[in-house]
């Protein structure tokens, strides 16, 4: 019997399992943050806040309360200032669908051949890695009167509006 090679054999046994222990221990030790990772987490925040926007215009009054081109109908066309929204049922609707998440909505439309864009929800400062989402939105006469906007619109115009949330997490 050789017992040089029974001794080998031993030897590499023993270095596989010291290899299979550090890297288990390396690997449950640590974070390992990849960089499609992290993409992942941007392209998962952004579809929540196209699904949001998205939500929010389709379904039903009954639902959800006001959907967005109600919200946007009945805007008193200022600018908001931090925690103060112009827009409070549309900063409801968005608090319940995005909890733990911190956020601002613009809305640009175009008047007399000039872009306008207003801040109307301002939850602070974005972060570097926030997401934005955007939804067009058509008002006509007739929704804005329904909800006594300040929106002036003859009965014949279509007024398009953008809303933009920007979503981040702290």
């Amino acid at each position: 019997m050789d017992n040089k090679a029974q001794l080998q054999t031993l030897e590499g046994l023993g270095a596989a399992l010291l290899i299979t222990m550090t890297v288990v221990i390396i690997t449950q030790s640590a974070t390992v943050m990849t960089p499609q990772q992290e993409m992942m987490l941007d392209v998962q925040l952004e579809q929540m806040a196209y699904d949001a926007l998205t939500l929010l215009d389709v379904a039903p009054s009954y639902a959800i309360g006001p959907n967005l081109t109600e919200c946007v109908s009945a805007w008193d066309m200022n600018d908001a200032t931090m925690g103060n929204s112009t827009l409070p049922l549309l900063d409801n609707a968005l608090s319940l669908l995005l909890p733990g998440f911190l956020y601002n909505v613009d809305i640009s439309y175009v008047q007399n051949g000039t872009l306008i864009t207003k801040n109307t929800i301002l939850h602070g400062y974005p972060t570097e890695d926030a997401s934005v989402a955007r939804r067009t939105v058509m008002l006509t006469n007739s929704t804005v009167a329904s909800v006594k906007g300040k929106w002036s619109l003859a009965s014949d115009e279509l007024q398009m509006v953008e809303v933009k949330l920007t979503l981040w997490q702290v």
